[in-house]
């Protein structure tokens, strides 16, 4: 089967539970990164990732240009990925590590006075550095590590990092200060998202975080509420699907209202970068659990193991939609299989459903 006719199986059956979001427009091509998103002023902005201008761009939402830009005259843009604020400032995450070999991860900080009134479109920042005190190995591991993050928010006194983990689809939560300074940021928690983490935002209308993402076949927001002591995953948290009409790897979100988000989606092989409007529904909605379908570990160098009860059929995919193996085990000896990633398809006993996981093999 080829990877063409692979993915069409696959989101033709993720699509059937995916709620639908509407495509407001386009985004123009100098902006077919975006990367992050907030609104300030009703003013829509976004900002390229890694080897763009270090720039903020605001967005007409009529037709997907951009309006003005702003520059920050002493930063560079090495990985920006998320970008919030507060009452006072902006705050811009350069921490995009998709090797997980960074030791240079920081967040800059602007005056949201000096981005509004600068009269030269020009403005200067404060930074934040920081470091992940769990790390400790910093070779080089492309799409496998679980210290790339692309989400951040502005919470009370401090700036939560969501992480995007290759390794296991979980996002980790580590918190940074406001203030710019150089910090050992600790993990505090841990979210089983299912997903890679690629934007967040945080609603003061209703206190409610939302996570945006996706997976090797679709988008999906992951809401965040009825948490205490900003532990966030014991509180309520509820993942969609999401139907996009045109690039799937949805990159940032803000709220439009209580349950209103804009979104946007970079340029991607599924399609060009665009902006979305998202409204919550109750009806395709599923709290987060534990899937029986769990494959580990990810990434796998020697056995790999299926937690799945009703296994009939396991089946290895390379990325060119051919089949290198097949087996009934709920255990595989992956270590003849060359290095690099694999779709898994599981098909189940009972009903003859299959579900995909991507995994990787070192």
């Amino acid at each position: 089967m080829k990877i063409s006719s692979l993915l069409l199986l696959v989101l033709t059956s993720v699509n059937l539970f995916a709620q639908q979001v509407n495509l407001v427009t386009h985004l123009n091509n100098s902006i077919n990164e975006t990367s992050g998103l907030i609104t300030i002023n009703q003013k829509l902005i976004t900002h390229n990732d890694s080897g763009g201008e270090a720039a903020l761009y605001e967005i007409d939402t009529l037709t997907g240009n951009y309006t003005r830009k702003v520059t920050i005259s002493n930063a560079t843009n090495q990985d920006w990925e998320d970008i919030c604020f507060d009452s006072l400032y902006i705050y811009i995450a350069d921490f995009g590590n998709n090797n997980g070999s960074r030791t240079n991860l920081k967040i800059y900080r602007i005056s949201i006075s000096d981005f509004i009134n600068t009269p030269n479109d020009t403005v200067i920042s404060d930074t934040i550095s920081f470091n992940y005190a769990d790390q400790t190995n910093f070779t080089p591991s492309t799409y496998s590590t679980n210290f790339d993050a692309e989400a951040i928010i502005a919470k009370d006194d401090s700036l939560y990092i969501f992480t995007k983990n290759w390794g296991n689809y979980k996002t980790n939560i580590y918190t940074v200060p406001k203030t710019p300074g150089n910090y050992q940021t600790t993990k505090i928690d841990s979210i089983n998202t299912q997903g890679l983490i690629t934007g967040a935002c945080y609603n003061k209308t209703n206190g409610a975080i939302t996570l945006v993402g996706y997976t090797f076949t679709s988008s999906f927001v992951v809401k965040i509420s009825q948490y205490s002591n900003n532990q966030f995953s014991n509180g309520i948290v509820n993942k969609t699907v999401l139907s996009v009409p045109a690039s799937i790897q949805t990159e940032s979100i803000t709220p439009i209202n209580q349950n209103q988000y804009y979104i946007t989606a970079e340029e991607h092989s599924s399609g060009s970068s665009s902006l979305y409007r998202f409204t919550e529904q109750v009806v395709g909605i599923n709290k987060i659990a534990s899937t029986d379908n769990y494959i580990y570990p990810n990434p796998a160098s020697n056995k790999l193991y299926f937690k799945h009860y009703n296994l009939k059929l396991a089946q290895i995919y390379n990325l060119s939609g051919v089949l290198v193996y097949q087996t009934k085990n709920k255990t595989i000896d992956v270590s003849n299989l060359k290095k690099g990633i694999y779709i898994i398809k599981l098909t189940n006993n009972l009903n003859k459903k299959g579900s995909f996981q991507k995994v990787l093999i070192k």
